[in-house]
């Protein structure tokens, strides 16, 4: 086979896919700003993450389209956040913010609640708060989850491990203890109507997550980082969704790419879970778009 007949199949295989690919919503996606590119990461596979904070955009914009994802709840400082917002044409994101501990970029409960009411923050979350030592369980976020009940507005909490070393370094508090999805129970007790997912469905701990989620009715999960992160990774999510599948609770998951510095991820997690054969394509559809619609209460 010559080299151009194997360039245009490759070009048909991916025109099939693009056009009988569901609509994704992507509810873990990290935006940044240029000093967090100031030191060159790698990730486990080895691969640079993107140069520059406008790189690393065009680079995830560019995904977003090739693989029609249509929504996606963005996460960051208040900077990068607004940042990428003024440049979505598509109006696709939904306003989150990363923060590990509540008092974070000066926010106190009256600005908290006024960037609510101006819808500066539409999920609250990615909530790190095992990186700065804490559980979502603590006393310091029981105001921000109360304002959120209120005002309906969804909880995306990190489970699981995070940066290898981190704890050398960036987030000398973090614990890998502290991030088992266990330890939010109090929050689900005290708050029955908070709409609230856990990021990266557990990891380690992704048999609590589920066991959670049979307990919890509204408790909702996403995959995050599993599906491409590494090879451990790979195996506990694929673990914890057959057996969500067999349990019946696949209704509740939803993807997310976590793409921090690597855009490419968005890509490789898509592939990964279309790639798991005890996953219908009804399942997968479920996965990548209704459940997280459902979640978020999209109108179409």
């Amino acid at each position: 086979m010559g080299k151009p007949t194997i360039v245009l199949l490759a070009l048909l295989h991916q025109f099939l896919f693009t056009q009988g690919q569901t609509k994704i919503i992507d509810m873990h996606i990290h935006c940044y700003t240029d000093d967090y590119f100031a030191k060159p990461s790698t990730d486990y596979y080895g691969n640079k993450g993107s140069l520059n904070a406008e790189t690393h955009r065009e680079e995830t914009f560019a995904a977003f389209r090739k693989f029609n994802i249509v929504k996606a709840v963005i996460s960051g400082t208040p900077a990068s956040v607004d940042n990428w917002i003024a440049k979505d044409s598509s109006h696709r994101f939904i306003r989150g913010i990363t923060i590990e501990s509540p008092d974070q970029y000066g926010i106190d409960t009256i600005r908290f609640e006024q960037m609510i009411r101006d819808k500066k923050i539409e999920v609250f979350g990615e909530i790190g708060a095992y990186y700065g030592g804490t559980t979502l369980s603590d006393s310091i976020w029981q105001p921000y989850l109360r304002i959120c009940e209120k005002y309906d507005i969804p909880v995306a909490v990190h489970t699981g491990g995070g940066d290898p070393g981190g704890t050398y370094s960036w987030s000398p508090n973090a614990r890998l203890h502290l991030s088992d999805p266990y330890l939010i129970e109090d929050v689900l007790i005290k708050y029955p109507k908070l709409r609230i997912y856990i990021m990266h469905s557990g990891e380690v701990w992704h048999e609590h997550a589920l066991r959670l989620m049979a307990y919890y009715p509204q408790l909702y999960s996403d995959i995050g980082a599993m599906l491409w992160v590494e090879p451990l990774t790979q195996r506990y999510m694929t673990d914890f969704l057959k057996n969500a599948k067999q349990a019946g609770y696949l209704n509740r998951v939803m993807f997310g790419s976590d793409q921090m510095k690597w855009p490419y991820a968005i890509k490789k997690s898509i592939d990964f879970l279309n790639s798991l054969v005890f996953l219908s394509k009804q399942d997968k559809q479920d996965i990548f778009y209704n459940n997280a619609a459902r979640f978020l209460k999209l109108k179409e």
